[in-house]
């Protein structure tokens, strides 16, 4: 039998098997292309937070930002110090009442299941200071003690649930030795 006998025989069942064949090779590459989409949408949401600490002499504060692109789903929050102590957030560390007329600003209590939107920042505290008052100057140095001893802990996920790594910064920056005072 010749192939040009073959084909006119049998040609219903190699075109059956050929379109067998195309609809499994298009199964699979529209498998991938599903993966690959899911992967992408979710390394596209990706949020990245920061802990930033800023020590002047007229104020200080510590911030928490989401610099990613994707919403922080904050699982957990705390403030530990030196001998691992922990507490739910920078303010129970601190005195309070402040001296005189010093106040706080602003200060973050949530400890846990919040969320943060890109670009949104969190001051998780803030003490403006006066620096022409003595007795804040005084204040400022006995809160800069305290925050010096201080590590900042965020457990965090994406918005699909996937546990991002836990942020974690020591507040090193309130132990400076170039103050002005």
């Amino acid at each position: 039998m010749t192939f040009k006998e073959f084909f006119s025989e049998y040609w219903e069942g190699i075109v059956a098997g050929l379109a067998l064949v195309v609809t499994a090779w298009s199964t699979w590459i529209s498998y991938k292309t599903f993966k690959l989409q899911r992967e992408h949408n979710i390394k596209s949401v990706k949020p990245i937070l920061q802990i930033g600490q800023w020590d002047y002499e007229n104020n200080l504060c510590v911030d928490l930002r989401n610099s990613g692109s994707g919403i922080a789903m904050i699982i957990a929050s705390s403030a530990v110090n030196k001998t691992e102590i922990s507490k739910n957030c920078i303010y129970d560390w601190l005195p309070n009442k402040l001296v005189g007329t010093m106040n706080y600003k602003e200060y973050w209590t949530g400890y846990k299941n919040f969320v943060i939107q890109p670009g949104q920042i969190i001051k998780l505290i803030e003490i403006p200071i006066d620096t022409k008052i003595e007795e804040q100057k005084k204040q400022r140095e006995e809160i800069r003690a305290i925050l010096r001893q201080l590590t900042v802990k965020v457990s965090y996920e994406d918005i699909y649930g996937n546990k991002m790594d836990d942020k974690k910064i020591e507040l090193y920056h309130f132990s400076r030795s170039d103050n002005e005072n």
